[in-house]
């Protein structure tokens, strides 16, 4: 959830539904998660100007800071997968996974 906030830009905020839509989780899902990020302080309940009952779940200055740091930890630990691969294998390795979820219907 964290990272499809990041994802969506400034100002970091969805709606419930766009969250679950971009996360393939139910509502009531989203619900209980938002809950419990809102609780430990990395997301808001912020109200739309525009329609007073529509609710956006928008990242928190803590919220954003620990998605960076999982993400660069993430593409850190990428790096060191791959790290025994040639550019070239890597290229070849990125198409033969590309192939293989194409095949998968993924």
């Amino acid at each position: 959830m964290l990272a499809s906030l990041r994802r969506a830009g400034d100002p970091f905020a969805l709606t419930p539904s766009q969250l679950a839509e971009t996360t393939m989780i139910t509502s009531g899902t989203v619900t209980k998660r938002v809950d419990r990020l809102a609780a430990a302080g990395l997301v808001t309940r912020e109200r739309v100007e525009h329609d007073g009952r529509v609710r956006r779940i928008a990242l928190t200055v803590a919220g954003r800071a620990l998605v960076d740091e999982v993400v660069e930890a993430h593409f850190a630990n990428e790096e060191r997968l791959l790290a025994g691969f040639s550019a070239i294998e890597r290229t070849r390795l990125t198409h033969l996974l590309t192939r293989w979820t194409r095949s998968l219907g993924i």
